[in-house]
Protein backbone atom coordinates (compact mmCIF):
# COMPACT_ATOMS: atom_id res chain seq x y z
CA UNK A 1 0.00 0.00 0.00
CA UNK A 2 1.41 3.26 -0.82
CA UNK A 3 1.81 6.35 1.71
CA UNK A 4 -0.36 9.32 1.13
CA UNK A 5 1.41 12.41 0.46
CA UNK A 6 2.30 14.44 3.30
CA UNK A 7 -0.06 17.75 3.70
CA UNK A 8 3.36 20.43 3.76
CA UNK A 9 6.45 18.40 1.38
CA UNK A 10 9.85 19.24 2.56
CA UNK A 11 12.60 20.47 0.50
CA UNK A 12 14.80 18.72 -1.48
CA UNK A 13 17.96 20.76 -0.23
CA UNK A 14 17.02 21.85 3.37
CA UNK A 15 14.43 19.44 4.65
CA UNK A 16 12.32 22.97 6.02
CA UNK A 17 8.65 22.45 5.36
CA UNK A 18 6.61 24.42 2.44
CA UNK A 19 3.35 25.00 1.58
CA UNK A 20 1.58 22.83 -1.61
CA UNK A 21 1.62 25.57 -3.71
CA UNK A 22 4.78 27.28 -3.25
CA UNK A 23 7.10 28.01 -6.14
CA UNK A 24 10.45 28.73 -3.98
CA UNK A 25 11.40 26.91 -0.46
CA UNK A 26 10.99 29.81 2.12
CA UNK A 27 14.36 29.25 3.64
CA UNK A 28 17.07 28.32 1.44
CA UNK A 29 14.79 29.59 -1.74
CA UNK A 30 15.10 26.64 -3.90
CA UNK A 31 12.98 26.24 -6.87
CA UNK A 32 10.69 24.18 -5.95
CA UNK A 33 7.90 23.54 -8.74
CA UNK A 34 9.49 20.93 -10.47
CA UNK A 35 9.47 19.28 -7.40
CA UNK A 36 5.58 19.27 -6.04
CA UNK A 37 2.89 17.56 -6.82
CA UNK A 38 0.19 18.82 -9.05
CA UNK A 39 -2.45 20.76 -6.59
CA UNK A 40 -6.24 20.54 -8.00
CA UNK A 41 -7.81 24.01 -7.40
CA UNK A 42 -11.26 25.05 -7.46
CA UNK A 43 -12.85 26.46 -10.78
CA UNK A 44 -13.92 29.79 -8.71
CA UNK A 45 -10.16 30.32 -7.99
CA UNK A 46 -9.30 30.26 -11.61
CA UNK A 47 -10.17 33.92 -13.26
CA UNK A 48 -8.36 35.31 -16.28
CA UNK A 49 -6.72 38.31 -15.75
CA UNK A 50 -4.97 40.51 -17.87
CA UNK A 51 -1.10 40.65 -17.66
CA UNK A 52 0.71 42.97 -15.88
CA UNK A 53 4.01 44.55 -16.72
CA UNK A 54 6.64 43.68 -13.72
CA UNK A 55 6.96 46.52 -11.77
CA UNK A 56 10.92 47.02 -12.46
CA UNK A 57 9.02 47.54 -16.19
CA UNK A 58 6.65 49.88 -15.00
CA UNK A 59 9.31 52.15 -13.20
CA UNK A 60 11.15 52.10 -16.36
CA UNK A 61 8.41 53.42 -18.44
CA UNK A 62 7.19 55.63 -16.21
CA UNK A 63 10.67 57.34 -15.57
CA UNK A 64 11.00 57.72 -19.57
CA UNK A 65 7.75 59.35 -19.89
CA UNK A 66 8.20 62.03 -17.16
CA UNK A 67 11.69 62.24 -18.48
CA UNK A 68 10.75 63.15 -21.58
CA UNK A 69 7.63 65.44 -20.78
CA UNK A 70 10.22 67.51 -18.35
CA UNK A 71 12.61 67.42 -21.70
CA UNK A 72 9.84 68.73 -23.53
CA UNK A 73 8.72 71.50 -21.61
CA UNK A 74 12.32 72.73 -20.83
CA UNK A 75 11.96 73.15 -24.97
CA UNK A 76 9.55 75.01 -24.92
CA UNK A 77 10.12 77.08 -22.06
CA UNK A 78 13.75 77.58 -23.35
CA UNK A 79 12.30 78.99 -26.79
CA UNK A 80 9.99 81.24 -24.97
CA UNK A 81 12.70 82.92 -23.25
CA UNK A 82 15.19 83.05 -26.08
CA UNK A 83 12.29 84.68 -27.91
CA UNK A 84 11.99 87.29 -25.13
CA UNK A 85 15.33 87.95 -24.77
CA UNK A 86 15.50 88.33 -28.85
CA UNK A 87 12.83 90.76 -28.59
CA UNK A 88 13.69 93.19 -25.96
CA UNK A 89 15.97 96.17 -27.32
CA UNK A 90 19.45 96.40 -26.34
CA UNK A 91 19.73 99.00 -23.04
CA UNK A 92 21.54 102.18 -23.97
CA UNK A 93 24.46 101.51 -21.35
CA UNK A 94 25.35 98.25 -23.22
CA UNK A 95 27.57 97.86 -26.18
CA UNK A 96 26.03 95.89 -28.99
CA UNK A 97 27.95 92.50 -29.25
CA UNK A 98 28.10 90.33 -32.29
CA UNK A 99 25.88 87.32 -31.88
CA UNK A 100 27.35 84.33 -31.62
CA UNK A 101 25.87 80.47 -32.40
CA UNK A 102 25.05 79.00 -29.39
CA UNK A 103 24.43 75.01 -29.00
CA UNK A 104 22.26 73.29 -26.78
CA UNK A 105 23.15 69.83 -25.36
CA UNK A 106 20.80 67.64 -23.36
CA UNK A 107 21.79 64.70 -21.62
CA UNK A 108 19.89 62.01 -19.74
CA UNK A 109 20.56 59.72 -16.91
CA UNK A 110 19.01 56.62 -15.71
CA UNK A 111 20.06 55.18 -12.74
CA UNK A 112 18.67 51.80 -12.05
CA UNK A 113 18.91 50.83 -8.29
CA UNK A 114 18.00 47.35 -6.82
CA UNK A 115 17.78 46.40 -3.36
CA UNK A 116 17.28 42.33 -2.70
CA UNK A 117 15.75 41.83 1.23
CA UNK A 118 15.83 38.24 2.78
CA UNK A 119 14.70 37.72 5.85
Amino acid sequence: MADPAPLDPACPACAEPHGATDNYCRNCGMFLRDHRLPVARPAAELEVRRPALPVPVRRAVTAIAIGTALKITANIVGRMLAGRAAAKPPGRALARRPRRESTVVSESLFVRRTWIERD
